[in-house]
């Protein structure tokens, strides 16, 4: 079947314009897609006229994700059985843990934070759910990476980028395939912090009844030297195991 070439500009155009929360004008639109204005401005105008849009007004105009747009995203956990069960476990995390709690799963080249649960005494984060963070310096990225199949894997790796985030970020190929089999050797993934400088991170995969990744789930939470990190590395992993057996997985499902 042949795509509508206008509707998939429009969902490209929603896509970029979610990574960029302070708003994106035509022009950048124009030129990252390389697309002439006149098109550009049909598509914009519908999409604004429809909600899916709104416009910032200023020294020059920008267009940022819609109210429409943000309740069509909010409807997918409420439709989502296995995501209502990942959120109340969630929840149960961050209270045992005192530590933010993310579920998120592959989305592209990153990884997608769809739910996030905070402590009584909430902890700042930047990730909010409906973002994107890279996979090689995050802990639920580094989770995926490992426990994808290995073809997939492969190709992510392949066409990575390693931009530093603080002093502490994975920078080749060869130092992350390192941190992989040492997450896979113990069970969960460990952003130290490499992504925010004051943050540590904890992660392990879920997995459903297939034996399918359903996606990971991580703690998080400001950087403390005296914190034994092991307790949570094991934390998270035994939570991760309980989540996964509530939907089903058993190491010896068929």
């Amino acid at each position: 079947m042949t795509s509508n070439r206008t509707v998939q500009r429009a969902i490209d155009f929603l896509v970029y314009i979610a990574a960029h929360p302070g708003g994106v004008s035509m022009d950048e639109l124009c030129e990252y897609f390389s697309i002439p204005r006149t098109s550009a401005y049909v598509i914009l105008v519908t999409l604004v006229q429809s909600g899916m849009l709104e416009v910032i007004s200023g020294k020059r105009q920008l267009y940022r994700t819609g109210i429409l747009a943000y309740q069509i995203g909010m409807s997918y956990p409420d439709a989502s059985d296995e995501l209502k069960l990942i959120g109340s476990s969630l929840h149960e995390l961050a209270v045992k843990s005192d530590r933010t709690a993310f579920f998120g799963k592959l989305s592209g080249d990153k990884v997608l934070y769809l739910l996030k649960e905070v402590p009584e005494n909430p902890i700042i984060t930047t990730a909010t759910v409906g973002s994107t963070a890279p996979l090689y310096c995050t802990s639920l990225g580094k989770t995926l990476l490992t426990y994808l199949p290995e073809e997939e894997t492969a190709g992510l790796l392949n066409q990575m980028e390693f931009l530093p985030r603080t002093e502490r970020t994975i920078h080749s190929q060869e130092q992350l395939l390192a941190e992989l089999s040492l997450t896979r050797s113990r069970g969960y993934a460990m952003d130290f912090r490499e992504y925010e400088d004051h943050m540590v991170c904890v992660s392990a995969p879920i997995y459903r009844r297939d034996g399918s990744l359903a996606g990971a789930v991580s703690i998080s939470g400001f950087y403390r030297p005296e914190d034994d990190y092991e307790t949570y590395g094991r934390l998270i992993r035994q939570e991760a195991a309980e989540i996964s057996r509530l939907l089903g997985y058993r190491k010896d499902n068929p």
